[in-house]
């Protein structure tokens, strides 16, 4: 249920389509955040695995992770505990998939800015995590695959949104620590497509722990699809 606040701001936001979701500016044209709120948020210079603040880069990771012989790239654009978290959480707890779009340019933006530099190979192409039959219906969206879409638009990759799905319904995964997450994701994505030899980039909206993509992951390499790196909106790695 919401809370007051948050009805009184939805309906302050449909009420206003032309101005910043966050700080009610007036925006040049359409809905959704202004530059300041997009850059007060941002991620900024973080380790491309652990996402622990970094005061120079490159190398793009912390000491601890430049030891790992095997790691992989988790890339999102936002702090979830920053100015811009709640903005991504509304998109599926009240419903509000046109914050999508603004978001996942930035995070294109920044996709683009390491392949730039050398730092990342751009994947084949992009796996969005799957959301359950009946949370889609209690929801009309599946948030990942929002996402996915804008980033396959915005970085012109082919967007494979067939190969997996999730098999049975979960709890959840907020509400859940440790153990618990990962039992509540046990079995719960299943292979519905061929894509073997395929070199992915999994996408989901937020990365907290990492069980879920971890675990769509092992999903995928029974299929022979190589999930290379994460891509998400928010992240909640390293609130510290």
């Amino acid at each position: 249920m919401l809370t007051l606040s948050h009805a009184l701001s939805s309906i302050l936001a449909a009420s206003l389509p032309n101005r910043c979701t966050l700080c009610q500016q007036p925006l040049a044209r359409g809905a959704g955040l202004c530059d300041v709120c997009l850059a007060d948020g941002a991620l900024g210079q973080v380790c491309l695995h652990c996402h622990r603040p970094l005061v120079i880069a490159p190398p793009h990771r912390c000491g601890s992770c430049l030891t790992r012989k095997r790691w992989r790239p988790v890339v999102s654009a936002f702090h979830y505990h920053g100015p811009i978290g709640p903005c991504v959480a509304r998109i599926k707890a009240q419903g509000q998939p046109q914050l999508v779009n603004p978001l996942a340019k930035i995070l294109a933006s920044r996709i683009r800015a390491y392949h730039d530099q050398g730092h990342l190979p751009l994947p084949q192409a992009l796996v969005p995590v799957p959301t359950h039959a009946s949370r889609l219906q209690q929801l009309g969206f599946n948030p990942a695959w929002l996402v996915a879409r804008a980033l396959s638009r915005e970085l012109t990759l082919p967007l494979l949104d067939q190969l997996v799905v999730k098999a049975r319904p979960t709890r959840l995964q907020h509400q859940l620590d440790g153990q618990a997450r990962r039992d509540n994701l046990r079995e719960a994505f299943s292979l519905a497509g061929e894509g073997e030899g395929q070199q992915v980039a999994l996408v989901d909206d937020i990365i907290t722990t990492g069980s879920t993509l971890k675990t769509v992951t092992r999903t995928l390499d029974q299929a022979g699809v190589r999930v290379t790196q994460f891509w998400t909106l928010a992240s909640a790695l390293n609130r510290r």
